[in-house]
């Protein structure tokens, strides 16, 4: 049930979509009274979006590199080092020496510096196995075959499994099917790990929403007394939300814990991996894989600028942040991105989301008919796109916080122009680029700017389609192997597919985002829709050459 909003809560929810509007309007406007004025907005806007696609392909590259090094380390071996770091720096020094490529050693000198530092502060080295990995699990209606999947693969990892807890959290909701495959999954799996909790999460609870953060919370909350009885004290916990279809990367804990025992203030940190959408990739249509494909180069910018960095689907914080955070908001559809605001705001700016490069793979949208995978996909996008429900709430405890001035402020930035980008972005260069051509009249069309707007325009936008050739790179190598019942045709398309990003960007893109905005704007609010997980064969999450570890190869 939505909850009465203030009427300064309704102001705040107008301004996303009034933003939107003000521009579409705005610009057609322009484009009839004063197409000069129109042309040249338009153009700077083609050359800031020109300009923006070389700085995401130059993170892109930076980020992708970084990966490619991350995933061949061996994690566990290091964390099991981490007892001294004294020993443990000058064995990366020999690392760094015998590195050889410029991506290793800077890796390995920064590490150095990172641990003399920790050092100079008196800190000698932490035991990983002093430690407990939590997995939460929330789901609704998925399938046995997809929940089998994501534990399969949390059995593969390489962590020691009396460390780890499962936290299946089902829904009243769902009915006896859910309960049923629940268990199922508890009675193949509890024998792997330390405990296996699953929860039932009541329905049309006081304050909540339907959706997935009042279930975590709920979840988590359930099994504090459960951990205490165990003696197992809460700065001793690490938690992962993790969404019913991630499939881990097999040193992803170990990754994980390297970061925690390293970081200067380790409870004051998210622990983000990078999200690729490869279960299901070769069964899905092409423009659902342009889609997807995007989603996982967005990560890898973002991973590459810790500044930007947001939690988002799954990953792993620490169970003391959340208990006192309040654990994740229970009227909030994207709980995974908020979580980072409440941690921020309530440790006054001093939280980050340490970027993991290490991969996760999860679901494209799949269904048993194109057109129903084409409306999911459109439906998962416009949730992702109702972050714009954080307005109300976070907008104004940025203005107040206690966090640093220039920093809030550069994050509220972020957040609006991230926003306001996504919703504007693909329709002004896709369908608005070309209105004072057609509003302008005769004399604007024959005047020096009119003749060359379309000319500078296809410039741009031909040299902003060049850093494609980057993206297209990336995904072919980060695809898993072909599944044998597909041909070299499948292959081929993976290569074709691209021809839908300027159909992808407008109709996954803009509109889910103007709808959402839209909708708040009216107070015609969204509940979590939950996407459904389909299978149409193998999972080849765990065969992208980047899962496979020193240990597995």
């Amino acid at each position: 049930m939505f909850r009465k909003r203030t009427f300064q809560e309704r102001l705040w929810e107008t301004i996303p979509g009034l933003q939107f509007w003000a521009v579409f309007f705005g610009s057609i406007l322009l484009s009839y009274y004063q197409p000069v004025w129109a042309a040249l907005f338009i153009i700077c806007f083609d050359l800031y979006w020109v300009l923006k696609a070389i700085n995401v392909a130059a993170h892109l590259l930076t980020s992708y590199w970084k990966f490619k090094f991350i995933v061949t380390i061996d994690w566990h071996d290091y964390i099991k080092r981490l007892n001294n770091f004294g020993s443990f720096t000058e064995f990366l020094a020999t690392q760094g020496h015998a590195a050889q490529t410029s991506q290793a050693k800077v890796f390995f000198r920064n590490e150095v510096k990172r641990l003399k530092v920790a050092i100079s502060q008196s800190k000698k080295g932490g035991d990983y196995l002093n430690y407990y990995q939590v997995i939460l699990i929330p789901f609704i209606d998925e399938s046995f075959e997809v929940l089998n999947s994501t534990f399969e693969a949390l059995v593969a990892s390489h962590y020691p499994k009396d460390k780890m807890i499962m936290l299946l959290a089902g829904e009243v909701r769902a009915g006896i099917k859910g309960q049923e495959v629940a268990a199922q999954i508890k009675q193949k799996y509890q024998e792997h790990f330390f405990k296996f909790f699953v929860s039932i999460h009541p329905d049309g609870l006081f304050g909540e929403i339907k959706g997935k953060s009042a279930n975590a919370s709920y979840a988590v909350q359930s099994i504090l007394p459960e951990l205490k009885n165990l003696g197992i004290n809460t700065d001793q916990v690490l938690i992962s939300n993790f969404d019913s279809d991630t499939i881990i990367h097999p040193q992803y804990f170990a990754r994980v814990m390297y970061e925690f025992l390293t970081a200067d203030k380790p409870y004051q940190k998210s622990y983000q991996p990078v999200a690729i959408y490869n279960n299901n990739i070769w069964d899905s249509p092409a423009i659902i894989r342009v889609v997807s494909v995007s989603n996982s180069f967005w990560q890898f910018t973002e991973s590459s600028r810790p500044d930007r960095l947001r939690t988002f689907s799954s990953h792993t914080m620490t169970l003391r942040a959340l208990i006192e955070v309040g654990f994740w908001k229970k009227d909030i559809v994207n709980e995974d991105g908020y979580i980072y605001w409440q941690c921020y705001l309530h440790y006054n700016g001093d939280y980050q989301v340490v970027p993991l490069f290490v991969p996760i793979s999860l679901d494209t949208c799949l269904a048993p008919s194109t057109w129903q995978t084409l409306i999911n996909q459109y439906k998962q996008k416009r949730r992702w796109a109702y972050n714009v429900e954080y307005y109300p709430h976070l907008v104004p405890a940025l203005l107040k916080s206690k966090a640093p001035f220039w920093d809030r402020m550069y994050k509220l930035y972020q957040y609006a122009e991230g926003n306001f980008n996504w919703a504007t972005a693909s329709i002004l260069i896709t369908l608005l680029g070309r209105l004072p051509l057609y509003l302008g009249g005769d004399a604007f069309n024959q005047s020096v700017v009119g003749y060359n707007l379309p000319k500078i325009t296809v410039i741009l936008l031909n040299i902003a389609l060049v850093f494609l050739i980057f993206s297209v790179y990336i995904n072919m190598v980060l695809l898993p192997p072909r599944p044998k019942k597909y041909s070299i045709w499948r292959s081929a398309m993976m290569y074709v597919q691209w021809i839908f990003v300027p159909i992808v960007s407008v109709i996954f893109g803009s509109l889910p985002a103007v709808e959402a905005q839209t909708r708040l704007m009216f107070g015609q609010y969204l509940e979590f829709w939950v996407t459904p997980k389909a299978r149409k064969g193998e999972n080849t999450g765990l065969s992208m050459k980047e899962m496979q570890t020193n240990s597995n190869k």
